[in-house]
């Protein structure tokens, strides 16, 4: 969980709140918030959601007028959450001139060394909803790096209905993830090898602009 960052005050959203906020990650974390429009400006749209953020899930699903948010009854106290739709609520740079909402953060290394191949899993809990139209095609994904080596996919969600959906259950971690996903429990095998002594998970939320969240 997120339990030990330290919070702070909120910066552009109205709802008032001392420890509600922050972008400072876990240690050994990394982000990258340079594909978000303005980002590190004045003009970053509603900066607590310029890139992945941390937040106070009561605090979040308040300020943003809800539409859905609070169905994620298995988060508590703070979450990891990309919002590009509260974020499009303030003036930023124009999406369809400087490239969409792309944000990205990676996990520290974790110690995976000694374990049977394939036979690590990943859990979390997760809340996504998803939008699709002639202009925003917000997906995420979730890349893993063993022992610094190069990332390789492991998940992919669209919110575009026409492509197969996700369906873990046929072993398909690529496509359309629908809109009655606000309250889950994610498992997600990985493909480990033997030899590995550590890796890395890095997640993505991108090609977003006004669309919803995860």
């Amino acid at each position: 969980d997120f339990e030990s960052l330290e919070l702070g005050p909120n910066v552009d959203e109205a709802l008032v709140g001392e420890h509600v906020w922050t972008k400072t990650p876990p240690e050994g974390w990394t982000q990258d918030d340079s594909g978000v429009p303005g980002v590190g400006t004045d003009l970053d749209g509603v900066t607590e959601w310029a890139g992945w953020s941390f937040a106070d899930v009561q605090w979040w699903t308040t300020t943003a007028d809800d539409q859905r948010r609070s169905e994620f009854t298995r988060a508590n106290g703070a979450v990891m959450v990309s919002d590009p739709d509260e974020w499009d609520d303030q003036g930023h740079p124009d999406s369809a001139a400087n490239g969409w909402y792309n944000t990205y953060i990676t996990t520290r290394d974790i110690d995976i060394s000694g374990l049977d191949a394939s036979s690590v899993v990943v859990i979390f809990d997760s809340s996504w909803r998803p939008e699709f139209d002639s202009n925003y095609h917000q997906t995420g994904n979730i890349a893993v790096s063993f022992d610094g080596g190069e990332p390789q996919e492991i998940l992919l969600w669209s919110s575009d209905s026409s492509v197969p959906p996700w369906n873990p259950a046929q072993n398909v971690y690529s496509g359309y993830k629908d809109d009655n996903s606000t309250n889950e429990r994610i498992i997600l095998p990985i493909a480990n090898p033997a030899s590995a002594s550590s890796m890395k998970l890095t997640f993505g939320l991108f090609e977003a602009g006004n669309d919803w969240w995860w």
